[in-house]
């Protein structure tokens, strides 16, 4: 069984102790200490290198889109969920183009979290469906800057994982669907982040769709 070494980074100390001791219960799930701010989540990150950290989008006077890209940047294995109190759609766009895989309102259950933390560290996304159709919307309303198609930039081999992105395939779904190794289609699917100049996997199957690749029988 997988360990997911997760961080809460938010400084609502009781909302996210609260937190962290609902899901110490579950085995699969270590819990790292809490961090409150930007400061303290730099130094946890590189000490205990998380797998999945979950992160307010206000700590204190700072934004934690901020922390966010620094993930990106500094922590390239490291999932993002979004966990905030914080409500404008906008903020959701933004926050799915800076590379987090989910988003979640601080309201929901431990249950609920726990499911996303596992699927997010499967290579999964998840934005709540009353904001899924506004994200996707924004995310292909225009043509990002470069070629006129930036799908022709990939193998062929990962235009076939990103097809089964686009069919909505989880990682080790698509594993078994092209018969490649775990490990092979996390390269492949990097290959296709960078290619695209994408952050995640959503925005990657949002340019694909923008630029005509349709679920397989649609």
């Amino acid at each position: 069984m997988d360990v997911i070494r997760t961080l809460l980074v938010d400084d609502h100390l009781l909302f996210a102790e609260t937190l962290a001791a609902r899901l110490s219960r579950e085995p699969d799930l270590e819990i790292l200490p809490v961090a409150e701010d930007q400061t303290r989540a730099r130094t946890l990150l590189r000490a205990l290198a998380p797998s999945v950290v979950l992160l307010d989008l206000v700590l204190g006077t700072a934004s934690g889109l901020a922390l966010l890209d620094e993930i990106e940047a500094d922590h390239p294995d490291c999932r993002v969920v979004v966990l905030t109190g914080v409500s404008a759609t906008d903020q959701v766009v933004e926050a799915v183009r800076r590379g987090a895989r989910a988003w979640l309102p601080k309201a929901v259950d431990g249950d609920h979290v726990v499911r996303v933390i596992r699927g997010v560290f499967r290579g999964e996304s998840w934005i709540p469906p009353d904001l899924l159709g506004h994200v996707l919307r924004e995310l292909t309303a225009a043509p990002p800057a470069g070629p006129p198609d930036p799908l022709a930039a990939l193998t062929a081999r990962e235009r076939d994982v990103l097809q089964c992105a686009v069919n909505g395939l989880s990682r080790p779904a698509i594993a078994r669907q092209l018969f490649l190794s775990p490990h092979t289609v996390r390269t492949h699917t990097q290959n296709v982040l960078g290619k695209l100049a994408a952050h995640s996997m959503l925005e990657a199957v949002s340019l694909a769709r923008r630029y005509g690749m349709r679920p397989t029988g649609s």
